[in-house]
């Protein structure tokens, strides 16, 4: 349980990460030439991403070895809840940096 609560936490840490490139984009749109908005933003959401994947990757060996060692063991949240939930948020954030930097 103790696993699966650190990468759900790693999961939520990298959405907030992904989401403060919205924040990096208002922040700097005004002073700053639109390169450096959409690179520091975009570096944001990118590192926020990868951070989501890997803590799903990891996610998915552990409850693979788990299945293995005890059958029949359930986790608090089922794999697909989970990377639903992490592919709509990226998604979402993803639109909302896309419309603002096209608007």
């Amino acid at each position: 349980m103790a696993a699966t609560r650190t990468l759900l936490a790693l999961v939520r840490t990298g959405a907030a990460i992904a989401g403060g490139g919205a924040l990096v984009t208002d922040l700097l749109v005004k002073g700053w030439p639109r390169w450096v908005v959409v690179t520091l933003s975009s570096a944001f959401v990118v590192l926020g991403y990868t951070l989501m994947w890997s803590a799903l990757k990891k996610g998915r060996k552990l409850r693979a070895r788990l299945e293995r060692e005890r059958p029949g063991e359930e986790f608090l949240f089922p794999l697909r809840e989970v990377t639903v939930g992490t592919v709509t948020l990226q998604l979402l954030i993803a639109a909302v940096l896309v419309l603002y930097i096209l608007g």
